[in-house]
């Protein structure tokens, strides 16, 4: 076979490639995959499709499969003009619970290859029925809950709440005979007498300035009704106070303030020692009181000079480092916890560089010790 065949069967091939991937024809759609993503059970899924011819010509969908009987289509069936635009719409029957992947496969006329769209999505099982929430039970009513936390709760804030409750009893009950609660609450009934098969709210509202203390809590408010089966009925309520302060009651509050935070001694001879006194104010009014003043290592002694500093005063902590068998750049730290509410724990620095005495090398010389 010489050149001349092979170029002109390479050529033919092509000019087939060609014709087979190019149609006549051609539509364009915006999307081939729809996402339904999460639905409920019974509703309505409907998505359509718009496509663009594309092409010179005239084009016809000859035919819009879907791939079950769960989808139905509905399409664009007169001409589309060149230029113009078609639908295809489709619709899904949400009565079957759990995910679905769904095809619906397009032809039209002088198309050599079909078209195929893709609906997807996820079926949820519908919502418990309202009389489903009433799932506690003390006697002859039934609660939605009975107990519930605020999480944190500003001293100058209040928190409502809302318990539903329903007779399931055979006779009338009576809410609200007598309701034992602490100062910090308020409670309300909406309906205080509920007939067999009713409902109603009790209210509860948690005041934040009426708690004594801040930190967590939990308390009890009980209704004593005329159920002759179970006549009290409790709830729980629980949380955190947070105390917020006025401007004022900040300033009443210790606070520690030292002079400064960290000493830098310089140089000083192996054997030597280094003292020196963080000297700091209580700014606040109330009084300060430190809890405890610890050394990072053995070789550094503290000694504060009072342990409780009235508000205004000032006071010192000594601070006491030994540099026998130290040798180089040393930091040593002391750690300061007090009932400063805004800084409990205070880090202070010393430091210092130790170097061996020339003269006293080996202990050769003068005997060893403390040579201050």
């Amino acid at each position: 076979m010489n050149w001349k065949t092979i170029a002109l069967i390479t050529l033919s091939a092509c000019w087939i490639a060609v014709g087979l991937a190019q149609d006549p024809v051609n539509i364009e759609f915006e999307e081939t995959t729809h996402q339904f993503g999460t639905i409920q059970k019974g509703d309505k899924a409907e998505h359509t499709f718009t496509f663009t011819n594309m092409s010179d010509e005239a084009v016809v969908l000859q035919n819009v499969k879907a791939s079950c009987g769960c989808t139905t289509p509905n399409w664009t069936r007169d001409e589309v003009a060149p230029g113009e635009t078609g639908e295809i719409q489709v619709k899904y029957n949400t009565n079957r619970v759990g995910a679905f992947t769904k095809t619906v496969t397009v032809t039209y006329d002088k198309a050599q290859r079909p078209v195929v769209l893709y609906i997807k999505g996820t079926v949820q099982a519908p919502p418990s029925k309202t009389d489903d929430i009433y799932q506690h039970k003390i006697g002859n009513l039934a609660f939605d809950k009975v107990r519930e936390n605020v999480g944190v709760l500003d001293s100058d804030k209040e928190k409502a709440m809302t318990f539903k409750v329903k007779n399931i009893g055979p006779k009338p009950i009576q809410l609200d005979q007598e309701i034992s609660k602490e100062m910090m609450f308020e409670v309300s009934v909406d309906r205080p007498r509920l007939l067999p098969g009713e409902f109603t709210n009790i209210r509860v509202n948690a005041i934040g300035s009426k708690f004594i203390n801040a930190g967590t809590f939990m308390s009890n408010i009980t209704l004593n009704t005329n159920d002759n089966l179970q006549p009290s009925k409790g709830l729980a309520i629980s949380g955190n106070i947070n105390k917020v302060m006025t401007v004022e009651e900040l300033a009443k509050l210790p606070n520690i303030a030292f002079e400064t935070l960290e000493y830098d001694a310089g140089k000083v001879l192996e054997g030597e020692k280094v003292v020196f006194g963080f000297k700091f104010t209580n700014t606040g009014e109330e009084p300060l009181e430190l809890q405890s003043v610890k050394a990072s290592c053995g070789c550094t002694a503290t000694a504060p000079k009072d342990d409780i500093i009235a508000g205004g005063a000032t006071s010192e902590i000594v601070a006491t480092f030994d540099s026998r068998n130290r040798k180089g750049p040393q930091t040593k730290t002391i750690t300061v916890r007090s009932n400063d509410p805004d800084q409990a724990t205070v880090i202070l620095r010393l430091k210092v560089e130790v170097e061996q005495d020339p003269f006293h090398v080996n202990d050769f010389g003068p005997a060893s010790g403390n040579r201050r």
